[in-house]
């Protein structure tokens, strides 16, 4: 264990206290007509219904949570101080390969206690536990922001609990635009002059580009949510309809693949977390303008704070309403047939609570799903975040990784289309899988 063990007889003892200190404060400041939130700083109060028999938690977090800052690793420490029977195992994967291992796991009988993905997709995958009862025990739905909340239920259930929220962003390089005489890109930006702009960008000799680009299929929804589209209608509980080859998708993956395709940026390289390298030439002065999420902001920020980097919406397109940022969202949940789901749960409240979601934002640049996220000065006034917090309430989820199946249909047609196919015929391809696997799944096993 992390720490030293506490004798039982005197832990209990001291829990108790704890507890009681705990109501002691929340009467007095519900005496003064005081709300009261999660103090920042403070953990979550103790709950004495947790056993004092050992425990070991396994939980599995995304490497990108893990690897640039310790702060989940000492939160860990401090769940194991306030609770000494529970040992915890941090292990980081590459996220996507998460929902993979889980199900390995989940195959021989050893799946661990907590995991980060998306929620609703592990979910309608029939990965995860359901926690509607804990939620209703703890009462702190309100603590999140809705659209988070509907990211981690699925069939009107809630399988886990939000941990952070993004959007694409559109990142530029001020120096470039300077240089060429061209405006800075700002709310009224629009698609036509996104493209002019790549274009004059794009020096002749081949050393500097305009764009950078990703094949990665959550970014290129971005870009079709933009244009009005969507790859998926309806919803868990009345049923899903898949529209991959909807006109707006088509027009919209045209849009994006000719500006490839005519120089403004080089081709993607269709490797696994390709959606890393456009930042990458960003900071290397080999593109003006990349879609980016506000972990990009705060990694560019971190390792180059001099650069003259600007932030704003994404580009205008005749969608008008209809147009949309991609919202993206990760959770905790705990697999399904977990033996500590109680106590996993505890360690959510912890990973959720003020004290490290604060520090989460300030350190990693991953930003809460809470619902203070929107007015707290230190982001809501942060000229950088606004264009990524206006974006939120509008963001349109992607749901396609619920159903890997066609997930894979649609990131093949996104490749094809990148390298010189018709995203037409592509996307009306993957449509095909698509209604297949929904036949399939009607006339079930």
């Amino acid at each position: 264990m992390r720490s030293s063990p506490t004798h039982p007889s005197l832990w209990a003892l001291m829990r108790v206290c704890m507890v009681l200190l705990v109501a002691a404060q929340v009467l007095t400041a519900c005496a003064r007509g005081q709300t009261v939130p999660e103090a920042p700083g403070k953990p979550p109060p103790l709950n004495p219904i947790i056993g004092d028999e050992p425990v070991t938690l396994e939980v599995w977090l995304s490497l990108d949570f893990v690897a640039p800052d310790p702060l989940f690793e000492e939160m860990a420490e401090d769940f194991e101080r306030a609770y000494p029977n529970v040992t915890v195992n941090i292990h980081g994967f590459v996220y996507e390969s998460i929902p993979g291992k889980v199900r390995a796991a989940l195959q021989v009988g050893n799946p661990p206690d907590l995991v980060q993905a998306h929620v609703a997709a592990m979910a309608a995958q029939d990965l995860a536990e359901p926690m509607d009862n804990l939620w209703a025990e703890w009462g702190a739905e309100d603590n999140f922001l809705p659209q988070a909340i509907d990211e981690v239920t699925w069939n009107k259930v809630k399988y886990g609990v939000p941990l952070d929220i993004y959007t694409l962003v559109l990142i530029y390089n001020k120096d470039h635009f300077d240089e060429a005489g061209l405006a800075y890109p700002d709310a009224g930006y629009t698609w036509m002059q996104f493209a002019e702009d790549a274009a004059t960008l794009t020096l002749p000799d081949g050393s500097r580009y305009g764009l950078g680009f990703t094949v990665e299929p959550w970014y290129v929804f971005a870009w079709l949510a933009e244009a009005g589209g969507d790859v998926v209608r309806g919803d868990s509980f009345l049923g899903y309809r898949f529209t991959l080859d909807d006109a707006n998708n088509i027009e919209g993956l045209r849009f994006l693949t000719s500006m490839a395709q005519n120089g403004y940026g080089p081709l993607p390289t269709s490797r696994p977390r390709d959606y890393e390298d456009p930042r990458k030439l960003f900071l290397n002065d080999q593109i003006s303008m990349f879609f980016g999420t506000p972990g990009d902001i705060h990694r560019i920020r971190t390792q180059s704070p001099d650069f003259p980097m600007g932030v704003t919406e994404l580009p205008q397109t005749p969608a008008g309403a209809g147009a949309a940022s991609a919202l993206g969202t990760t959770g905790l949940f705990v697999p399904r047939g977990s033996r500590n789901r109680q106590i996993a749960f505890e360690f959510i409240k912890w990973a959720t609570s003020d004290r490290y979601a604060l520090e989460m934002a300030r350190r990693l640049g991953r930003y809460p799903a809470r619902t203070w996220l929107q007015t707290t000065p230190h982001f809501a006034g942060d000229a950088m975040l606004k264009p990524f917090l206006t974006q939120l309430n509008a963001a349109r989820p992607y749901r396609l990784d619920a159903f890997p199946e066609v997930e894979r249909a649609y990131a093949d047609a996104i490749k094809a289309a990148f390298y010189g196919a018709d995203p037409a015929d592509v996307l009306q391809a993957a449509q095909e899988v698509a209604d297949e696997f929904s036949q399939q799944s009607a006339s079930g096993p």
